[in-house]
């Protein structure tokens, strides 16, 4: 059986005020719009001969706007303060898959020289995983030059009608990101998530693994480091080994050591905490509990006790909901359901992080059942509030920079953990074998 209980809302903060929905953007600015004020951002567009047009056709809407139906995006320029520079005929060579990687050295090589932030788009009818995670690690080496690359399929865009209201909210969602790849903040959270000082950790994997022997497996993870408000502060791209059993019987996990010295290094870079919230997208293991209680332990010895809360995020569930109230049965994101009792050794919530955003609204306007995450928690804390933890999982998914949708269905400690992960096979070698990257921009 299960309780149902509706979590609220947090609020973003932006430049000229508050709301609960990242699309206010367009009117209430970024919150960063008086750092960047007329700065200009060179744009460059390296696309196939089939996406080239519609490559263009974009980037010129988002120059200078767009409207359709009841919707409009206004310029780049008047929404962000910052003006996007781009000659159709300059800034736009033709490029394959194949010779990706040299033409984006290219492209990216001339903005070094002309500018101080700027943006690559690429735009090809289809873009290879591999080329994806090789694009990444190439445009790593010229991020702190605020010069960053954006992807965008001649499928997606094609998928939203040019004159509806969906292909707005595509220039919304490439406008904010290459806002913020260039070094921009759209928007924070009004108040931290954590209510005292704290760390949040998210942990993910890569699927790939390499057998080095009978008895011993490489295998590849991210940890993602945020403070108490979300704010990013390091990503650990990371190489683990175990054996082929071990794999087999706990699934992925951060080997005990390995977790240990994680959570070391983040206490004395940033001192005494005391709290620890752990975000991992395979289920707790053992060895990772006892990890993570040896550390606080360690640490609450003459000091107020540090706490931990370390959840297994799970989003592959089989649990859905339905309002009978609203035209389309959809509910509204927010609704929580708690276990009336513990089962086995977990603290288990469903949080639906997508559904209606207002509870006015009579329907959610968009195809599709919503579905939950399912959380495992395991935590030393004497009373949990799951209010608080749905507060939490609510703001964590508002701070992906990469899209305006109020729905957003992933924390940003999975998604971005994860999209670290799956890089880590073509960057890390038993020589490197781990990669501190500092900016979450550059997994965005």
């Amino acid at each position: 059986m299960f309780l149902a209980i509706r979590v609220q809302e947090p609020l973003l903060q932006f430049y000229g005020g508050t709301h609960i929905s990242p699309r206010r953007i367009i009117t209430l600015k970024p919150f960063s719009y008086r750092e960047l004020l007329n700065e200009d951002v060179h744009v460059k567009l390296l696309a196939d001969g089939e996406t080239r047009n519609l490559g263009i056709k974009l980037i010129k809407h988002l120059i200078k706007g767009y409207s359709a139906l009841s919707e409009s995006m206004p310029s780049f320029n008047e929404v962000f303060g910052t003006k996007l520079i781009f000659s159709e005929n300059s800034d736009t060579a033709i490029t394959s898959s194949d010779n990706l990687l040299i033409d984006l050295e290219e492209a990216l090589d001339i903005l070094k020289s002309e500018a101080r932030r700027g943006v690559v788009v690429i735009a090809l009818s289809e873009i290879p995983e591999r080329i994806y995670r090789q694009v990444k690690i190439k445009a790593l080496t010229y991020s702190k030059l605020n010069l960053r690359t954006q992807f965008i399929e001649k499928s997606t865009i094609e998928s939203y009608s040019i004159g509806g209201r969906g292909y707005v909210y595509l220039l919304m969602n490439l406008a904010t990101a290459i806002y913020a790849k260039i070094g921009g903040v759209p928007w924070k959270l009004s108040r931290s998530i954590l209510p005292i000082r704290g760390l949040i950790l998210g942990i993910s994997f890569s699927r790939r693994r390499v057998k080095v022997s009978e008895s011993e497996v490489i295998y590849y993870g991210a940890v993602g480091v945020l403070d108490r408000y979300g704010e990013h502060l390091y990503t650990e791209i990371k190489m683990f080994t175990a054996s082929p059993r071990e794999l087999k019987t706990k699934g992925l996990f951060v080997p005990y050591d390995k977790l240990k010295s994680i959570l070391e290094d983040a206490i004395k870079q940033y001192g005494w905490i005391p709290q620890i919230m752990i975000h991992k997208s395979a289920p707790l293991v053992n060895e990772e509990i006892k990890a993570v209680k040896e550390i606080t332990e360690k640490y609450s010895k003459d000091k107020p006790p540090v706490f931990y809360i370390s959840t297994h995020v799970k989003s592959n569930t089989i649990y859905r909901a339905y309002d009978s109230s609203v035209s389309d049965y959809s509910i509204q994101r927010g609704l929580m359901l708690l276990r009336s009792e513990k089962s086995s050794k977990w603290i288990q919530y469903i949080l639906f992080t997508t559904g209606r955003v207002y509870r006015s609204a009579s329907e959610r306007g968009k195809l599709g059942t919503p579905k939950p995450l399912e959380l495992a928690i395991d935590t030393n804390m004497p009373e949990l509030s799951p209010i608080h933890i749905g507060e939490q999982f609510l703001a964590l998914t508002k701070l992906d920079w990469n899209t305006t949708d109020p729905e957003v269905r992933e924390p940003i400690t999975i998604k971005y953990s994860r999209k670290a992960a799956q890089i880590a096979p073509e960057i890390l070698s038993p020589e490197v074998p781990d990669l501190r990257v500092a900016d979450i921009r550059d997994l965005m």
